[in-house]
């Protein structure tokens, strides 16, 4: 078996992580930018531009979250790589769900 170079093993390891902290940084940065421009009061739907925009930036990160920990689970009993990577990002699921939970249920700016 090839092994990998150090940082493409480290990055699959943390990509979880690193989902999560973009999905993260995307989300407060969209939420404060529209408090502070003024536009968080557009509605589209029948629902705020700001809780589209974080419902997308959800489900993308959400999607790319699945992406690393479905193959990491299927080879999770063969190296620890896989079964850390896998638990990284079964963590950063939770927490990128956990962190969009706030935007659904109290109102954007204040």
């Amino acid at each position: 078996m090839e092994q990998r170079p150090f940082w493409i093993t480290s990055l699959h390891m943390f990509a979880g992580v690193i989902v999560w902290a973009v999905h993260f940084t995307a989300i407060y940065s969209f939420t404060a930018l529209a408090c502070a421009r003024g536009f968080s009061q557009l509605q589209w739907l029948g629902l705020g531009v700001v809780t589209w925009a974080i419902g997308g930036a959800t489900l993308i990160a959400a999607t790319a979250t699945l992406v690393i920990l479905v193959p990491a689970l299927r080879t999770a009993r063969r190296s620890f790589e896989s079964w850390m990577a896998a638990g990284v990002a079964a963590l950063a699921l939770i927490a990128i769900l956990w962190e969009t939970l706030p935007v659904m249920m109290l109102p954007v700016c204040r």
